[in-house]
């Protein structure tokens, strides 16, 4: 069985943007998804919410710059 996605561009560029780099948008959402469990099971160092909240935007900030991708293609 295939399955075969088909794109009008330049109008559908958004849609053909997000399904070629789906598979980094899922392996980011995995890291991030470590990195949070690994905080609740070994602990953390946050000084409040503010903080934890500021420290994980910057880990997958980090985690989509190491896999090419922003969530800025996401229009």
């Amino acid at each position: 069985m295939k399955a075969i996605l088909e794109f009008e561009l330049p109008e559908d560029n958004n849609n053909h943007t997000i399904a070629v780099n789906a598979m980094g948008f899922a392996l980011a959402c995995w890291d991030l998804d470590q990195f949070l469990r690994d905080k609740l099971k070994y602990g953390n160092d946050f000084v409040d919410p503010d903080d934890a909240l500021e420290k994980t935007r910057e880990v997958l900030n980090d985690i989509l710059h190491q896999y090419n991708i922003s969530l800025n293609m996401i229009e």
